[in-house]
């Protein structure tokens, strides 16, 4: 090839690429309603709730298209205009209008909520004729830039804002429902006056630093409060909603999670089904090489020795053991390192008093997991 043919031919593709590029580009535009995110099963159906083919991150949604969510399971959609919809476990949506006008930027969004529950974070409005709805066999919201929820089971309607306001409608009432209020509309209650939502629960924020083994989440009671609604989300680009379930009591386990960066949704619910403001916060997990499971401590009479033992982490290369005076470990009386993995009890002499005994794990690679549960004992030598 010589130089002339060499410089035509670099041209040529030096400009597809460009065009490919501006393609994609003004494809990625064209998306007015796109799954960013999904946890669990995902599924397509038909009007009678047939499933047609399950969906993965990326699809592009189409208007009529029922999208329905599995247990355990939860999908996240980002519109044209940035809104997004977080659609919870258990529920069934239809897309009954999407429509974007490219030159206006005027933006349509229409979603029928069948069943379950949809949280909605709705970019401001702003272009004259925009809308974002979702509508319900007995309700319908409208709004203009707002965070708000709706759930629909056995035949009731509950909608709550935690930010903005919407209006909404019942087909014959309309009122504006602001940010702290609720309605509830079904057969025999009618839309009427907002109902004032509950506060945000207190988190005590050391438990969120996953620092010791303990591996739960508790928060205050709230008054009025007859359940909280938990969620949890990674942390990503797209938070992917990953537990959302109602519980009674004030701590959640969480054991099951994985090594990562999360995020924890609490909302207080009151007796008539509506969740009052969020309170969120960010943690972290770092439960690896899980700690030995620490024993309670035995005296030995005749040795006058104390006797540690342990139940083994197979993620361990060697153990390191603390004992301190003082709960909060704040002054260590005794730290004992590079104790081999093959080992499962150690020997101490100890003076009479009050103790408290942690462990932790460090793998091959040197790096230390978090501390396993704290065990306090009393040494009394007579």
């Amino acid at each position: 090839m010589n130089k002339k043919s060499y410089i035509i031919f670099l041209g040529i593709l030096i400009l597809g690429i460009i065009g490919f590029i501006y393609y994609k580009i003004e494809d990625s535009k064209n998306i007015f309603a796109q799954i960013v995110s999904k946890v669990g099963e995902v599924n397509l159906v038909n009007e009678k709730g047939e499933i047609l083919t399950k969906v993965k991150e990326g699809y592009k949604i189409k208007i009529g298209e029922f999208l329905e969510t599995k247990e355990n399971s939860s999908v996240t959609i980002k519109f044209i205009d940035n809104s997004i919809a977080i659609i919870s476990e258990k529920s069934l949506v239809s897309m009954k209008r999407l429509k974007y006008d490219k030159d206006s930027k005027k933006s349509t969004t229409n979603i029928m909520l069948l069943k379950g529950k949809i949280e909605s974070t709705v970019t401001n409005q702003d272009t004259f004729g925009s809308e974002y709805k979702v509508i319900t066999p007995t309700l319908q919201l409208a709004v203009r830039g707002t965070v708000f929820n709706v759930i629909f089971e056995d035949k009731e309607s509950r909608a709550f804002v935690t930010k903005g306001k919407i209006l909404a409608s019942d087909g014959e009432n309309s009122l504006t429902l602001n940010a702290g209020y609720g309605v509830v509309v079904n057969d025999n209650t009618k839309l009427s006056s907002p109902i004032k939502l509950l506060n945000k629960p207190t988190i005590d924020l050391n438990e969120l630093n996953i620092k010791y083994y303990k591996k739960y989440i508790s928060w205050k009671k709230l008054k009025n409060a007859v359940k909280y609604h938990v969620q949890i989300y990674t942390t990503s680009k797209y938070n992917a909603l990953i537990y959302d379930k109602y519980v009674n009591n004030t701590q959640l386990d969480i054991d099951n999670l994985k090594d990562g960066k999360y995020k924890i949704s609490i909302q207080a619910v009151d007796k008539y089904g509506l969740e009052g403001f969020k309170i969120i916060k960010n943690f972290n997990v770092k439960s690896n090489p899980l700690p030995p499971n620490v024993n309670e401590p035995r005296a030995n009479l005749k040795s006058k020795m104390i006797l540690f033992s342990w139940e083994k982490s197979v993620d361990a290369n060697k153990y390191i053991l603390e004992i301190s005076r003082m709960r909060s470990f704040k002054n260590i009386l005794i730290r004992v390192t590079n104790l081999n993995s093959s080992l499962d009890k150690i020997s101490l002499p100890l003076q009479k008093g009050e103790y408290f005994i942690r462990m932790s794990s460090v793998d091959s690679s040197g790096i230390r997991g978090p501390y396993s549960k704290i065990h306090q004992f009393k040494v009394d030598n007579k």
